[in-house]
């Protein structure tokens, strides 16, 4: 081939593959888009699946040209009325609902910036597999979004959202993960973390709670429709860290607190916040967290103290012993910030019989926890037995176990060593004249 003809092919080459390296082929406009940031997914008639979506929508959200503030985390009863209530379609598997959008929005619907899922109680306790796999598998869904888990309907929880500060749904479901962090009174977890755990041997997921509480709905319905005062008997409820009766008056209609307890892919049981708190002491994941507890110097009175990790706790079990045994440790260090009595707590008698007290109670809460999930529910969240695989040679061994039967009766031995090492701002207790 002449030098002139091989110059000609390589130009006639070069036109016709430089219009396919301009990427703009599969384009898709931002404005062509429709964003949903929170998603529900509850169980319907003969098989299908009704799927909530909150799409967002930027002229109502904080910051945008409509300036106004659109509910957050998926709906509430002060919707703006440009279309932002919740879309729900009903299909026969979730793939097909999330297509199904599609036919009632008029632009694409992606799942790009989605930040959380609720799923109702009527999928997990009936088994989440087959509903995990279609969202691991869609590559517009990532893992680091929240899952949680409602006591009742997903969409009524949407509907039922009226949020105190955040007017942003992707800000505000970003808030309640941080502040679950920090109060430890709901258990906060990623999509790829419950995975994670459904998939691991010898250990079982956990998720965090989010419910309707009726009574403050209520309150804050007939406060605002003149058919009462307001106070929907608040006088007669005691305190409750059960989620959905929080004893309250106004602020969201929801409880975010506790955590969903699960066996293998199926709900077995709710946990109250105290409960979730014991929950991740064990696991080793509290960085800071308060707790009240009996005053042993001054009866009827209570003690509070800000509690975090010495160290990891340590944990053994032992398969040669029948029924096999379980042993927590836990080192613990502990600020004295709130007390009720008057006794002079700096005083190393009455430290250390404080110190013993609350061990004392951790201890017995703790063992009677792990207990009931092992013996009743044959559940295992706490990450116990997982760290217990190193005692086997091959992973068929370790599959060999029979697991569920171990937890039936496993013996549960739980040790925990506070030591309160700062008083608060003020060493001395406040007595009057």
């Amino acid at each position: 081939m002449s030098p002139l003809r091989k110059r000609l092919s390589l130009l006639v080459i070069a036109a016709l593959i430089i219009p396919l390296l301009t990427g703009c082929y599969d384009r898709i406009e931002l404005e062509g888009m429709a964003f949903v940031v929170a998603m529900g997914i509850d169980k319907g008639p003969d098989q299908t699946v009704d799927v909530t979506a909150r799409i967002a929508i930027p002229s109502a959200m904080p910051g945008g040209d409509g300036g106004g503030g659109g509910n957050a985390g998926g709906g509430g009863s002060t919707q703006n009325s440009q279309g932002s209530k919740p879309i729900t379609v009903r299909a026969k598997t979730l793939a097909e609902a999330l297509t199904l959008l599609n036919a009632t929005v008029e632009r694409r619907v992606s799942l790009l910036h989605l930040t959380s899922i609720l799923i109702s109680d009527s999928i997990s306790r009936d088994g989440m597999i087959n509903y995990l796999r279609p969202l691991v598998r869609n590559r517009e869904v990532r893992r680091t979004l929240t899952i949680t888990f409602t006591k009742g309907e997903a969409r009524e929880v949407f509907l039922s959202n009226d949020p105190v500060v955040e007017r942003s749904s992707t800000r505000w479901q970003e808030a309640i993960y941080e502040v679950g962090r920090y109060s430890w009174l709901n258990a906060t977890k990623k999509l790829h973390e419950f995975v994670v755990s459904l998939e691991t041997p010898f250990e079982d997921p956990y998720g965090p709670v989010m419910t309707v509480n009726k009574a403050v709905k209520k309150q804050k319905e007939n406060s605002q429709n003149g058919s009462g005062d307001g106070g929907d008997g608040l006088e007669e409820r005691m305190p409750s860290y059960k989620p959905g009766q929080l004893a309250r008056l106004g602020g969201n209609n929801l409880d975010m607190i506790g955590a969903a307890i699960f066996r293998n892919d199926k709900l077995v049981t709710y946990l109250d916040g105290l409960d979730t708190r014991l929950l991740l002491m064990v696991r080793g994941e509290i960085a800071r967290t308060q707790m009240d507890f009996d005053d042993p110097l001054a009866k009827g009175k209570l003690v509070g103290v800000e509690l975090k990790h010495a160290r990891s706790p340590e944990i053994t079990v032992d398969f040669s012993k029948k029924p096999v045994q379980v042993r927590v440790r836990q080192k613990l260090e502990g600020d004295l910030i709130g007390v009720q009595g008057d006794a002079d707590y700096i005083l190393p008698k009455n430290m250390n019989q404080v110190e013993q007290s609350i061990s004392k109670e951790l201890k017995e809460r703790q063992t009677k926890l792990i207990s009931r999930l092992f013996h009743q529910y044959q559940a295992e969240p706490f990450g116990i037995f997982k760290k217990a695989r190193t005692q086997f040679a091959t992973g068929q061994e370790m599959n060999d176990i029979k697991f569920r039967e171990l937890l039936k009766d496993a013996e549960v031995t739980t040790d925990v060593d506070l030591q309160l090492r700062r008083f608060g701002v003020q060493m001395a207790p406040v007595v009057g004249k």
